[in-house]
């Protein structure tokens, strides 16, 4: 069924050409962060960096491109590293109950009008996902859309509500062209929801250059420090860290991220965080700062239930550091030595507290990652399979409009 009719904001200013290379509007509400580099506006997932990285590999191109994104009373018509920005709403603006029709359906439609892109790509399964479906056909635009996450393909996506879905799966069954980002991905799309999908790795910001040695770090001062990166949300189970720094107390934590601390989850987190003589809570970190960190860890772990791909491995990788995970998209850890998987708490306490003993195995998981990074996941690699999608998108909407 079709999102509910609300004030629209008009048609579009024109029907874009199909003789010219498309432009590419990403609707990202969030990465106005990746975008303007301004410490103010804290939030920066990874799938809005992604995102920013791929739409400047296609200005490199030659692409006209374009960001959506929330307002944060940021001047109109920015413009960052050739991509334009459009405003769509405030966060908070709007009366409570009705702001889903006024100001961010209306916002958001308006937004993309001004933009005015031939291809519009949204990326995790969110409401806008319905409406950007909705809006391009109704205005013949292409539609992608790009898998945040492994819950984005199951039918019952977790994490939103029963609206949410309703719209994503609309939303979803309107896309001219879906990209995942694992084989994995592809599969779940195949199986839950019958769609083709075409993979487009993720990319790295940081890209090791092969002639250059890997950096040093402080390992031989702290040689069990180890960092973890993320959001301390229950899916990502930071309870797993604290416990790994109780069982473990010679081994030093660098804690990057933030939480609610006005839920009652993260509040507890926070009072055991702080209980905990070797672990230091760094808060958010601006991320041309967060390098630093990777430079001066061991590894990285991760503890979560479930990923999609993650970024912070692709920056670990990049510094040559390996990965300490509970979770491996697509078995690369495991298949490329990228450093070690367990799937289960023991099993991660157990290679946290050999791996002081075992550094020149470690050592030689964060070479090979910086090799794999170099070879699969460059801003140049994505962008060529994005820029394929976006050709097969383009074609389909010649195809509707003849």
């Amino acid at each position: 069924m079709a999102p509910p009719e609300a004030p629209q904001p008009g048609a579009a200013t024109h029907t874009p050409s199909l003789s010219k290379r498309p432009s590419v509007c990403f609707v990202a509400p969030k990465a106005y962060a990746a975008l303007s580099a301004r410490d103010d506006v804290a939030h920066v997932g990874g799938a809005e960096r992604q995102q920013v990285l791929l739409g400047e590999e296609l200005v490199r191109r030659g692409y006209r491109v374009s960001f959506v994104v929330l307002d944060h009373g940021q001047p109109a018509g920015e413009t960052f590293r050739g991509i334009r920005v459009f405003k769509c709403y405030g966060l908070d603006c709007g009366i409570r109950g009705l702001r889903f029709f006024h100001p961010r359906l209306t916002g958001l439609w308006n937004a993309m009008k001004r933009a005015d892109a031939d291809i519009y790509y949204q990326r995790g399964a969110e409401y806008e996902t319905g409406l950007v479906g909705y809006w391009c056909r109704k205005h013949e635009r292409g539609f992608i859309f790009a898998v945040a996450h492994d819950t984005n393909c199951v039918p019952v996506t977790p994490l939103i509500s029963r609206s949410e879905r309703l719209l994503f799966r609309y939303g979803l069954r309107r896309a001219d062209a879906v990209i995942s980002q694992t084989h994995r991905q592809q599969h779940l799309l195949r199986e839950g929801f019958g769609l083709a999908s075409t993979v487009v790795r993720s990319c790295s910001g940081w890209l090791p250059d092969a002639t250059e040695p890997i950096e040093g770090s402080n390992r031989d001062n702290l040689p069990r420090r180890v960092l973890w990166v993320g959001r301390m949300s229950e899916e990502k189970r930071p309870e797993w860290l604290i416990r790994l720094a109780t069982d473990l107390p010679h081994c030093h934590f660098d804690v990057v991220g933030h939480f609610n601390t006005n839920s009652r989850y993260g509040q507890s987190l926070a009072r055991q965080i702080e209980a905990l003589p070797n672990v230091r809570w760094h808060g958010y970190v601006d991320h041309d700062r967060l390098k630093a960190h990777y430079l001066q860890a061991q590894l990285l772990l991760c503890t979560s239930e479930s990923e999609g791909f993650p970024n912070v491995f692709l920056e670990a990788w990049s510094c040559g550091r390996p990965v300490l995970t509970s979770v491996d998209p697509d078995g690369i850890v495991a298949d490329f030595g990228l450093g070690q998987v367990a799937t289960d708490y023991l099993a991660l306490k157990q290679h946290l507290s050999e791996a002081s003993d075992q550094r020149p195995l470690w050592e030689a998981s964060g070479r090979r990652g910086a090799q794999y990074v170099r070879e699969h996941h460059s801003a140049a690699a994505a962008g060529a399979a994005l820029e394929t999608v976006i050709q097969t998108c383009y074609q389909s909407l010649r195809a509707r409009r003849t």
